[in-house]
């Protein structure tokens, strides 16, 4: 222990050498622990906030909003980030403001709704605005950052680790946090328990200043390429850019997504009576086989090319809502996380990927905020619009003629709509975009039946085998 604490202030020592090259690699150290931290914020925080909006009794509306609000606020506050990133000309200001600002956000997200009951909701979502406004705002200076303190030869192993152990971590915060919260249930005091995860989530995102604060602020490198173009030019030239129809392509399917999406935490504890416990086990399966299928589906993009990745899993996407209206089964739903996971996790991947190919460097930021725009728009639109009215309005049970069906409850119908929404946006937008760099051609068929027949979890165990084999266990057969 006098060791780990020793390291971890040697890590911390302000001062030293001025050399940028070891300042970048302390850096790239320093923002691991950082994003550690991050991600048990993630797992005590953001996880837990529609399960506490559900315990203040949310209207549907209030729940499509907390679903898919954040990711357009985070996506308008990117846009705001980066002229404020041009006019401040200094990275770490700005994120150390944006983490403060985040991490101070949960107080007030469990205060006001419990000191104002009858504004509470409306507290709540005040609150959430601010943490992911923050957050946002925050994004294209650490984007920045980053890209200056890791070579761009070592980018993929080095992101790859640090997402490798974000994730392990976010999956033990959540999983503590579930058990947490339960605890506090059974003894009756379920908001107290709220409570103190979100004081978790506020104080490891306090704590993580205190290693960004340590971060190498390198000068920022003048562009030599004019990089502005409106959102509105942007939009303008879908009709002749391959980029703007996979933009489109992306938040339609992310739309079509989000009319079911935040919903399912509404379904899970309050339609099936989960507890905070089966809750959280299900959301880490599906963070778990993100985990464990994202290399396979990486590899694949990268010799067959991003796009065939994206039309395997959008294929894939109208199935996943099927799971939940034909079955209640806890098992069974936990399948359909893995398969959940499995294909968004290709999906997002494949989408990052194709914007960094498709988009020179001194686009990017720009190109990312109008692309994170366009999808929070979608999401929002496909929540608010579609789900939540059908969500508020629709029946649950059916009759034609002797033929009578009952529902849990209307959400069912959601998830009906929006699988039948994703299949006819994957089919009227897919074949509209094409591929930007040269690969190896291969069938959609091809990998989905590869996916089915557990290739990447058969590669997964290879490479655990091989990593952690005794050296004197390896040994070569020869026939």
């Amino acid at each position: 222990m006098k060791r780990f604490f020793a390291s971890v202030r040697n890590l911390t020592a302000q001062g030293g050498t001025p050399d940028p090259l070891i300042l970048g690699r302390k850096t790239q150290t320093l923002s691991i622990w950082e994003g550690s931290l991050w991600a048990v914020m993630w797992g005590f925080g953001e996880t837990y906030i529609a399960p506490f909006a559900i315990l203040l009794h949310a209207s549907n509306l209030a729940m499509a909003f907390i679903g898919t609000g954040p990711v357009l606020i985070a996506a308008v506050a990117q846009l705001t980030g980066a002229a404020l990133l041009d006019r401040v000309g200094r990275r770490m200001p700005i994120i150390l403001a944006g983490a403060a600002i985040q991490g101070a956000a949960y107080l007030p997200l469990f205060l006001l709704p419990v000191l104002l009951p009858s504004g509470g909701i409306p507290a709540l979502l005040i609150a959430v605005t601010v943490c992911f406004f923050a957050l946002g705002v925050s994004v294209p200076s650490w984007m920045s950052l980053m890209g200056d303190v890791v070579d761009p030869a070592d980018r993929g192993r080095y992101f790859s680790n640090r997402t490798r152990i974000i994730m392990y971590t976010m999956l033990a915060a959540m999983l503590l946090a579930g058990v947490t919260v339960s605890q506090w249930k059974n003894c009756g005091h379920p908001v107290a328990g709220f409570g103190f995860l979100f004081g978790i989530a506020c104080l490891a995102r306090l704590i993580s200043l205190f290693f960004m604060r340590r971060h190498y602020d390198a000068p920022l490198q003048k562009q030599t390429e004019n990089p502005y173009f409106s959102f509105w030019d942007f939009v303008r030239a879908t009709p002749r850019s391959n980029f703007a129809k996979f933009t489109f392509t992306v938040a339609l399917m992310n739309g079509t997504a989000q009319i079911a999406g935040p919903f399912f935490a509404v379904y899970m504890l309050r339609d099936l009576h989960w507890s905070y416990l089966q809750f959280t086990v299900n959301m880490a399966v599906f963070l778990l086989a993100q985990t464990l299928f994202v290399r396979w589906w990486g590899a694949l993009s990268d010799r067959h090319g991003n796009r065939s990745v994206l039309v395997a899993t959008s294929w894939l996407m109208p199935l996943l809502p099927l799971f939940w209206i034909f079955s209640t089964n806890y098992f069974v739903l936990l399948l359909a996380q893995v398969l959940s996971g499995a294909c968004w996790s290709g999906f997002n991947l494949a989408a990052g990927n194709f914007v960094y190919d498709a988009v020179t460097q001194a686009k990017r930021p720009r190109v990312f905020s109008y692309y994170n725009l366009l999808n929070g728009l979608f999401s929002v639109g496909g929540a608010v619009l579609i789900g939540a009215p059908i969500a508020e309005h629709a029946p649950a049970v059916f009759g034609l003629g002797p033929v009578h069906i009952t529902l849990i409850s209307s959400l069912p119908v959601v998830f009906i709509v929006s699988s039948l929404a994703r299949a006819l946006a994957a089919w009227a937008m897919l074949p509209r975009f094409r591929e930007v760099r040269e690969a190896e051609p291969i069938s959609t068929r091809r990998i989905l039946w590869r996916l089915g027949a557990g290739q990447p979890l058969f590669a997964q165990a290879g490479e655990f085998i091989k990593r952690y084999s005794p050296p004197n266990t390896r040994r070569k057969w020869r026939f």
